[in-house]
């Protein structure tokens, strides 16, 4: 019995041939990759260049927020290893919201960027980003718990 390349067990055990053969050399990583640029082209391969002061002012606002959400971040860890409420745990519940927060921050930020290059090499309108929002509520969140983590310190104290 021969081996068909590609082809399902039960295809190779009836001796057919697999209806949908891998070119030969193609490997998933490969084909997940061209499977994804048919769903979301590179962004060089979008639209035409748009006028360089646009796109260096667009990386600065994705470096802005990169920024922000490592500040997060490093507020977090000092906050772990810092903090002292004399409450068991209170410190992770200012550390681990802001470095979470910070993570998404970031993330975000990348793919508002993107979002961003892509419209204006398509000369499309930029869309609405709720970033600003999320960040706003993150820290007017992290300051009221870190304010009555500090309250009940006090009064324990």
């Amino acid at each position: 019995m021969t081996e068909v390349v590609g082809a399902s067990d039960s295809t190779a055990m009836a001796g057919r041939s697999d209806p949908h053969p891998r070119p030969a050399g193609t490997s998933t990583r490969g084909r997940l990759k061209a499977a994804l640029q048919q769903i979301r082209p590179r962004l060089d391969e979008v639209g035409s260049e748009p006028d360089p002061r646009f796109t260096f002012a667009n990386e600065r606002t994705f470096l802005a927020w990169a920024r922000t959400g490592l500040a997060l971040i490093g507020g977090g860890l000092v906050a772990a290893q810092v903090l002292h409420f004399g409450l068991g745990g209170a410190r992770l519940l200012v550390a681990v919201p802001a470095i979470v927060l910070g993570g998404v921050i970031g993330i975000a930020g990348y793919f508002r960027w993107e979002v961003n290059e892509r419209a204006m090499r398509l000369g499309k309108p930029l869309g609405y980003s709720s970033l600003a929002r999320i960040l706003a509520v993150g820290v007017a969140v992290l300051a009221l718990l870190s304010a009555v983590l500090v309250v009940i310190a006090t009064l324990n104290g």
